[in-house]
């Protein structure tokens, strides 16, 4: 059974497909959801005052918008928090799904094409290699 669901946004147009997902699957089972949007650190750059400032506002800017996601999952009457990391998107992904026993994953993906190859997104295919709860992943259209 699915009780509680992390769903990944980068609160792009490649996530929306999935969101869709998420609320019709959550509002079905009844699940709780966590959304989790995470904030890329720039490599090699640590108590900088310009990145600082730059990462508070990257988190107010995402709080804004996740806030926007979680009412349309309020609206739906779907439980859910919000939550912002500051680290490598796929590993907080997997994080958070090792910690917060998770049932189910949810990630919107974009394909990368090379001539008759399809890829997933770097992220993607580094959750889907490292996570231990089972993944849904959608394609973005």
């Amino acid at each position: 059974m699915i009780e509680r669901i992390l769903f990944a946004s980068d609160f792009s147009e490649i996530t929306n497909r999935a969101e869709e997902y998420t609320i019709e699957l959550a509002r079905t089972t009844g699940a709780r959801v966590t959304l989790i949007h995470s904030i890329e650190p720039v490599d090699g750059v640590t108590d900088d005052e310009y990145m600082n400032k730059l990462i508070d506002t990257r988190k107010r800017d995402a709080r804004r918008k996740g806030e926007a996601t979680a009412e349309k999952f309020r609206a739906a009457d779907i439980d859910s928090e919000l939550r912002i990391e500051v680290g490598k998107r796929w590993k907080t992904i997997v994080d958070a799904a090792s910690e917060g026993e998770y049932d189910l994953v949810i990630l919107g993906s974009h394909k990368i094409h090379d001539d008759d190859k399809v890829y997933l997104g770097t992220t993607t295919h580094k959750v889907f290699f490292s996570v231990d709860v089972p993944l849904l992943v959608v394609p973005y259209k």
